[in-house]
């Protein structure tokens, strides 16, 4: 047999025995395997240096939105809290005409948080949503929707007024007299509800003028009479104090007497332009001259047209209201041409000069909330159907009123 040369020692055996041959064969083959599982450990090795290190990492987890991770602390300011309890109670949401009609836009009546922060009020704490929201959640009557952009009541409206009977007006107070100023003062005599400044209408004022009365709501009607019946002090002056609902009485009591004058007849009677007539010889004169008009007007098939946007309507009007109440509200905004009202009536329509004046009328209504006979109305345009309709009803009366030989000017 033939055997592979091995180096050994730095030298070549050629002459090895056989047995000697067989361990040496032994060990050489004994060594190539050892040399194979070392080259394999080397590889495994070298590869092991070679694949990318792969650290144990935590599971993330998703995200969280900011506003969940991280809500936004918004501290409660006690005036806006109580502002928006007062704007939701009883003593003030069955008489806002203007807000609960928002509430029933929804089923579930909800009311725009934005909406309320433009009030006046809320203005002037310089309330914010996220205000609102904080003080909503702290109340015990009204909730906040999921986005965090409506609010509600959460119980039941009265089915009458509760305020008249706990109510009382008070009065003289000094002109610069604040409502909080107010409630503070009371607050030692009860528990008081609300605080209403009494304004009268006044040309050139959009809210009316303050002269010195107002309302003030106690938590009950034994309450209010008791503070009715005390003698109290302000100012240095006594105070004149009656109860609302007789002081309510009394009003209609003198609108009803006033409008049993001729005087006051006349001026329900008045005419387009709100304008009284004269004495005998002026009135002589003015039927004269209508008349001549109307015979142009009929003879010419002529009428007086009337633009759009400048009928108001003012729906809930409180008991005893008369036309020229209504009419002494309405002028500080522009020149009303007339007023269609009945006696006992809840709604009125108001017409004014321009769309422009109509227009201020009910944005400041809307933001300063005046009461007719003790209720605050809701005040709207006339628009859409409706208005188209009243503009034909007009359009018609003198159209009949000219064929009868009648002014050309009607009632609208």
């Amino acid at each position: 047999h033939a055997f592979p040369h091995v180096e050994m020692g730095g030298y070549t055996s050629g002459n090895a025995l056989r047995g000697e041959d067989l361990h040496v064969r032994k060990s050489v083959d004994e060594l190539v395997e050892i040399d194979k599982m070392a080259d394999k450990a080397d590889a495994k090795e070298v590869e092991a240096a070679a694949a990318p290190v792969e650290e144990k990492k935590e599971e993330e987890k998703p995200a969280e939105p900011a506003a969940a991770a991280e809500e936004e602390v918004v501290a409660v300011d006690p005036r806006v809290k109580k502002q928006v309890e007062f704007y939701f109670s009883d003593s003030n949401l069955p008489k806002d005409k203007f807000l609960l009609s928002k509430t029933k836009d929804n089923k579930e009546g909800w009311v725009d948080i934005a909406l309320l922060t433009s009030f006046k009020r809320m203005r002037e704490f310089n309330a914010t949503v996220a205000g609102v929201v904080a003080a909503a959640k702290e109340s015990e009557f009204l909730a906040i929707d999921d986005e965090g952009k409506k609010i509600r009541r959460t119980t039941d409206l009265p089915d009458s007024d509760l305020t008249l009977g706990r109510s009382i007006k008070a009065g003289k107070f000094p002109l610069d007299t604040t409502i909080d100023a107010l409630e503070e003062f009371f607050s030692k005599q009860g528990k008081v509800l609300s605080v209403r400044l009494i304004k009268v209408e006044t040309k050139g004022s959009k809210e009316g003028t303050f002269e010195g009365d107002a309302y003030i709501e106690f938590g009950t009607k034994d309450e209010a009479e008791k503070i009715c019946a005390s003698e109290i002090e302000h100012s240095g002056e006594k105070l004149s104090m009656v109860m609302k609902q007789e002081y309510l009485k009394e009003v209609e009591a003198k609108k009803k007497e006033e409008t049993s004058r001729p005087n006051t007849r006349k001026r329900a009677r008045e005419g387009e332009d709100g304008e009284e007539k004269g004495d005998k010889e002026k009135k002589a004169k003015t039927d004269g001259d209508d008349k001549k008009k109307g015979d142009r007007d009929k003879k010419d098939g002529n009428y007086i047209s009337y633009p759009k946007g400048v009928f108001v309507k003012v729906d809930g009007i409180g008991d005893g209201a008369s036309m020229p109440t209504i009419k002494d509200l309405f002028t500080k905004y522009g020149n009303v041409k007339f007023v269609e009202f009945k006696e006992g009536e809840k709604v009125a329509c108001v017409r004014y000069e321009t769309p422009e004046e109509a227009t201020e009328a009910v944005k400041g209504e809307q933001e300063s909330k005046s009461e007719i006979c003790g209720v605050v109305p809701e005040v709207t345009l006339i628009t859409g159907e409706e208005e188209d309709a009243k503009l034909e009803d007009i359009k018609q009366r003198q159209l009949q009123k000219m064929s009868r030989g009648g002014r050309g000017g009607g009632r609208g």
